[in-house]
C-alpha cells in the first residue's frame, strides 16, 4: 500500500514538473495593461530580441522592460521591471540591482551592464549581459550610427534614437533554465 502511494505521489510530481514551462514565450504575449501603458509613447521604449538578423527589431520579441503597475509614477529609464510571459501567463520581474538610467549610464561609460530582475513567488528570475551600446540616430529615411564619443551630445537633438545592445538573457524559470544571446533595443523619440 505505502508503495502504490509512493509511486502515485512520485508520478503525480514528475507530471508537474514536465509540465512546467521551461522556457518564455516567443515572441512575447503582452497583457492589455502593459499595451495600454506603452502606447504612451513615453520614452524610453525597450524590447529584448531573439534570433534577429542584425536589423533592428528583427526576431522574435522575448522580453519588454517597462514601469511596474505599482510604480505609476517611476521612471523607465531605471528599467524597474523585465516583463515576458510563461506558459501563455505574463509575468513582471521586479529590478534587483539598483536604480539609475541604464542608457545614460551604458553610453556615457562606453561599456555593458549586467542586471537582475526576480519574481520570487513565481520562482521566475532574469539575467540580462549587455555589452557595450551603439547609438542610432533618424535620418528621415534610417538610422545613422553615432560615433560613441557624440552620442550623448545627439541624445539631447530633437531626433529620435534608438540605443542597441547586444547581450545574453538568462532566465531561471521553476528550477529550469533557458539562455539566448539577444538584441536589446531602446527606442525615443523627440
Amino acid at each position: 500500500m505505502k508503495f502504490a502511494v509512493f509511486a502515485v505521489l512520485s508520478l503525480a510530481c514528475a507530471a508537474a514538473s514536465a509540465a512546467a514551462p521551461t522556457a518564455p514565450d516567443l515572441p512575447l504575449r503582452a497583457s492589455a495593461w502593459l499595451e495600454q501603458a506603452m502606447d504612451s509613447k513615453t520614452c524610453p521604449l525597450v524590447d529584448v530580441w531573439v534570433g534577429g538578423t542584425g536589423r533592428i527589431g528583427s526576431g522574435r520579441r522575448a522580453a519588454t522592460v517597462w514601469l511596474a503597475r505599482e510604480d505609476e509614477a517611476g521612471d523607465p529609464s531605471a528599467w524597474p521591471a523585465l516583463y515576458l510571459s510563461v506558459g501563455g501567463r505574463p509575468l513582471a520581474l521586479r529590478r534587483e540591482d539598483g536604480a539609475g538610467d541604464v542608457e545614460t549610464r551604458t553610453l556615457r561609460e562606453r561599456r555593458g551592464a549586467l542586471l537582475r530582475w526576480s519574481a520570487p513567488a513565481e520562482r521566475v528570475s532574469a539575467r540580462l549581459q549587455l555589452q557595450a551600446p551603439r547609438l542610432y540616430v533618424e535620418n528621415g529615411e534610417g538610422w545613422d550610427a553615432v560615433p560613441p564619443a557624440r552620442a550623448e551630445q545627439a541624445r539631447q537633438g530633437e531626433d529620435s534614437t534608438r540605443t542597441v545592445w547586444k547581450g545574453r538573457l538568462s532566465l531561471e524559470l521553476r528550477g529550469g533554465a533557458w539562455e539566448r544571446e539577444v538584441e536589446v533595443v531602446s527606442t525615443c523619440g523627440p
